[in-house]
């Protein structure tokens, strides 16, 4: 049992020269002072490595190296780190100053939990419109987490807020190098599979910051390939344990109708390969969400009608 266990920042750093100052000020700046942080510049093409290196912190570690993604930027770290425990941090992402002294308090030396800190989202760069995520969870088991955040098609996992033991860490896997769009969930899958229970610290708050062309609002066709390679590689983890509940078949299946209802129209290979996988599982009972005029179209002319109708709005404004 150690009362001050290190702990690791890893950070993957892609062209945020207007952030990164922000982020490693708030991390050296933490209460919490047995910490290392290992940034990543990940082949930027700006003056984040420049950047970076303003910061005069001697628990600071800078690797530069070519460009291969953020998770490949995190494995990187991850493998030049020597913490007791693990936070993979964006590099955009912003705390108060005793945000790891109660992750570590909360996480209390246990090395089969994984804790959560809440987060919310925060506009503009302004840390005052931050608009947190309520979470009324205190603990739950993996099974029940699937059964609730999957099911509500709720599956985000914010790197930053978690707090992980090394040795989960080694059993679980590194991240998957051959994602980019939400490669959060299929490592976050297969880290919590491994656990005793996920544990939800409500004493810390993750400021993530949107808005800023990130890697999650890309549209491309490998964005969405990567977006559906990870639920599918999630969904087949969690059925190899709890295939059998229904509960949980139901949740795989909104997740997948989740995605359905993004990318409908765009992209109709991978819609159909998720309609097939979900006639294997259940019938999904989550509805498509919509605000402003497009929710008082959707009940008269159906959601996919009203998706087409707005591709074509769209196409018409940028002629």
């Amino acid at each position: 049992m150690h009362p001050h266990p290190l702990v690791s920042i890893c950070i993957p750093a892609y062209n945020c020269e207007n952030y990164i100052i922000e982020t490693l000020s708030c991390i050296t700046q933490q209460t919490y002072q047995n910490l290392e942080i290992i940034v990543v510049n990940d082949g930027s093409t700006d003056n984040t490595l420049v950047r970076a290196k303003e910061i005069t912190d001697n628990r600071i570690k800078i690797i530069d190296v070519s460009n291969g993604g953020a998770s490949k930027a995190r494995n990187i770290a991850y493998k030049n780190a020597g913490g007791n425990y693990i936070i993979f941090f964006d590099a955009d992402d912003y705390i108060l100053p005793n945000f790891i002294e109660e992750q570590v308090k909360q996480i209390n030396n246990n090395t089969d939990i994984v804790v959560f800190a809440d987060w919310g989202r925060f506009y503009d760069d302004d840390v005052n419109t931050l608009v947190p995520e309520y979470n009324t969870h205190n603990q739950l088991t993996f099974k029940e987490w699937i059964a609730t955040y999957w099911y509500n098609c709720n599956p985000m996992t914010n790197p930053g807020r978690a707090i992980i033991p090394r040795g989960l860490i080694e059993k679980a896997g590194l991240w998957n190098e051959q994602l980019s769009l939400n490669d959060d969930l299929e490592f976050f899958t297969r880290i919590c599979l491994k656990t005793n229970k996920l544990v939800f610290n409500h004493n810390a708050l993750l400021y993530y910051r949107s808005g800023v062309g990130g890697l999650s609002g890309q549209k491309s066709n490998e964005a969405y390939q990567s977006l559906y390679k990870s639920i599918k590689l999630s969904i087949n983890l969690v059925l190899q344990i709890a295939g059998s509940d229904f509960k949980i078949r139901q949740s795989c299946a909104n997740l997948l109708q989740g995605f359905i209802y993004e990318v409908y129209p765009y992209q109709r290979k991978l819609t159909c390969e998720a309609l097939k996988q979900i006639t294997e599982l259940a019938k999904p009972n989550l509805n498509f969400i919509a605000g402003g005029i497009t929710s008082y179209l959707v009940p008269v002319l159906g959601w996919k009608l009203v998706k087409w109708l707005k591709l074509f709005l769209k196409l018409g404004a940028n002629k």
